[in-house]
């Protein structure tokens, strides 16, 4: 008999999956007796991968039982939903586990919902015996990765020991890739999600541009009702003819069709006012504001255009807005905005050419993320319209981007033409005379010496610091390398970022700086092993990190050859993630070529393939360059050889 641990049974642990495919766990809903005349039904762990982050942390083992996730309890939830809850952690995630024990003296032939008591042993042995998942190679990864971020977030698997194709999906669904026939889609989306054996033999369909299937449709967004799929063709500049609405509990996102224009393209398409539209061309519009999905639309470039929607019935209260009998409706989508922001004001700019703004996106302490006026042409229109540098753009004509990315925004300016009325919010208040004269007084007084404060002094080269910055358990989101059982034996120093961890918010610690210290504890590579070297950046740490650093000027690196001749259809076994210096090995698989298995490591930059360079490449040429490669090979890589800075032990 299975019994739960009664008292003290229950702890949380966090796991870190940066630079990892997964967490590392598959889950099954099972029932477990945990006395003669009562049953727990629940979430359990049915596989732990090795070397993922569920092992390495040494807490978890396969049975025990999922109380809540990220503070979300699980204990009545679906499979389905669970995974859901997985998906969308992020890159870290919180879990409530309650340990499971075996009790030698019970029943164990009974029988449990999903088998799950009677095959746990068989679960755990499979574990033992499965070999650790090998990482994408250089080719399936160069197809499968997320542009803008890096080369090495290529399609995982599910969590457990057996196959890829027959587990859960648990891979990182942020960012866009690219399909099969180079189409950019949202990594969200239907076209990139994953099909067991048995569905990928049920399924006879095609795949199109955008890797749309019914069956991976139907499976992405299997507790939707009626979802369908529905095709045209829009000539360039045309309007699609409908009307967008929200939903009516404005803490929910949702776009729905509101009207259709009798004269518009779809009018005589599967379309009805209330329908819900959750895709268009691999872009996920679920849960996003309708208003930003009037720009999704009107940035589509392609003529083709494919919308996955949910029809509801006409009962349901989701719409923001009574269905749209006279189109078009005159509703004023911004006039919102002015609700929202009391200080928002309208400027009419005359385009002539150019507007003259310059754009980022960026955050602000009073509003979050958004777009920015980065800079402004001097003498332009829209300088002497008023517009202000730091000013939050908020609309462009009628369509919103508060919740626009940059590129969409600026596809908007672009297409404006005449005189353009951006919707704008100054944030910075603007320096009274008075307090100017106060700051010049203060100048004049002799300066005192400076305090440098380790939260945010920059790094000075050549001279050891400490600084300190805010993580609060966000992943760091670091390469580095060093340790007594690595090439690098002389010290710890950083050869990637990445961009969405804490140490890039940070924006000070910069590739090739040696780490001495963290947290007060030295990373002595001459003693450590790369293993503890790792952990120390593996770590969720809780508020504050305090590193001691030293940047070299020059950088202290060491450049080689590594040369070998790759068979044609044989994969070079590594996953690279491209950064301003080059491309970081993230991970390297035995690909059967010596000279790739005894020279090089994790951390790793290459920056020459076959005598190209590829600093600061773009994800094109480093695809193309990698793929069509056969033949003599060689790589240029630079690797870290710092100075020994760590003092002797006392």
């Amino acid at each position: 008999m299975v019994q739960l641990n009664s008292g003290g049974g229950a702890f949380t642990v966090a796991l870190d999956k940066t630079g990892k495919k997964s967490f590392g766990i598959s889950i099954v809903r099972g029932e477990i007796k945990d006395s003669p005349n009562t049953k727990t039904n629940g979430i359990f762990i049915k596989g732990i991968v090795p070397d993922s982050p569920a092992q390495l942390c040494g807490k978890l083992k396969v049975g025990d039982r999922i109380l809540s996730i990220n503070g979300n309890d699980v204990r009545n939830a679906t499979e389905p939903e669970v995974i859901l809850l997985i998906k969308d952690a992020g890159t870290v995630i919180n879990l409530e586990i309650q340990s499971v024990d075996q009790d030698k003296g019970g029943d164990s032939n009974k029988p449990v919902e999903n088998g799950f008591a009677m095959n746990k042993n068989k679960f755990q042995q499979s574990i033992k015996q499965a070999p650790a998942p090998k990482p994408p190679n250089v080719n399936s990864m160069l197809k499968n990765t997320n542009y803008s971020a890096t080369i090495s977030s290529g399609p995982s698997g599910g969590g457990g020991g057996g196959g890829d194709d027959d587990e859960e999906d648990e891979r990182d669904m942020t960012g866009r890739i690219r399909t099969e026939a180079g189409i950019e889609i949202d990594r969200a989306s239907a076209g990139n999600c994953k099909l067991n054996n048995v569905e990928k033999a049920r399924d006879k369909e095609k795949e199109d541009e955008f890797g749309y299937t019914m069956a991976k449709i139907n499976k992405r967004y299997n507790m939707l009702k009626d979802v369908r799929r529905v095709e045209l063709t829009r000539p360039a500049n045309t309007p699609l003819g409908m009307a967008l609405a929200g939903h009516v509990d404005r803490q929910k996102m949702a776009c729905f069709v509101a009207g259709i224009d009798p004269e518009g393209l779809v009018a005589s398409l599967d379309i009805k006012p209330g329908d819900e539209i959750v895709e268009v061309n691999g872009v996920v519009l679920k849960n996003r504001c309708h208003l930003n999905a009037s720009v999704v639309f009107k940035n589509i470039v392609t003529e083709k255009i494919v919308l996955i929607t949910s029809r509801r019935k006409p009962s349901d209260d989701g719409m923001s807005v009574k269905p749209v009998k006279q189109f078009p409706p005159k509703i004023d989508d911004t006039k919102f905005l002015f609700d929202q922001f009391p200080k928002a004001r309208t400027v009419a700019v005359k385009k002539e050419g150019f507007i003259g703004i310059m754009i980022i996106y960026g955050k602000h302490v009073e509003v979050g993320n958004g777009i920015f006026i980065s800079d402004l042409r001097e003498g332009s229109n829209a300088e002497e319209a008023g517009i202000k540098v730091g000013d939050m753009l908020l609309a462009v004509n009628k369509d919103v981007t508060l919740e626009s990315t940059y590129d969409e925004a600026v596809a908007l300016l672009k297409r404006a033409e005449g005189v353009v009325n951006l919707c704008v919010l100054t944030l910075k208040p603007e320096e009274k005379k008075e307090e100017k004269k106060e700051e010049k007084k203060e100048e004049e007084k002799p300066k005192e010496p400076e305090k440098i404060d380790p939260a945010t002094a920059p790094v000075k080269p050549n001279t050891k610091m400490v600084i300190e910055m805010k993580v609060e358990k966000k992943p760091l989101g670091v390469i580095v390398v060093g340790g007594k059982n690595n090439h690098v034996k002389t010290g710890c120093v950083i050869t990637h970022i990445y961009p969405e961890g804490a140490i890039a918010a940070d924006n000070r610690l910069q590739i090739f700086d040696h780490i001495i210290e963290v947290q007060g504890k030295q990373m002595d590579c001459t003693s450590m092993t790369t293993l503890k070297v790792h952990q120390a950046f593996h770590t969720c740490y809780e508020n504050l990190l305090t590193v001691q650093v030293y940047r070299a000027d020059p950088p202290e690196v060491e450049t080689f050859k590594v040369e070998f001749n790759r068979k044609p259809g044989k994969d070079i076994g590594l996953s690279l993630a491209p950064n301003a210096k080059g491309c970081t090995i993230s991970e390297i698989t035995s690909a059967g070529y010596a000279d790739i298995d005894n020279k090089l490591q994790r951390g790793d930059i290459i920056t020459k393939f076959n005598g190209d360079s590829l600093e600061g490449c773009t994800f094109e040429v480093c695809y193309a360059l990698f793929k069509g490669a056969t033949g003599k090979i060689s790589l240029e890589v630079t690797r870290p050889k710092p100075t020994v800075r760590t003092e002797a032990k006392k």
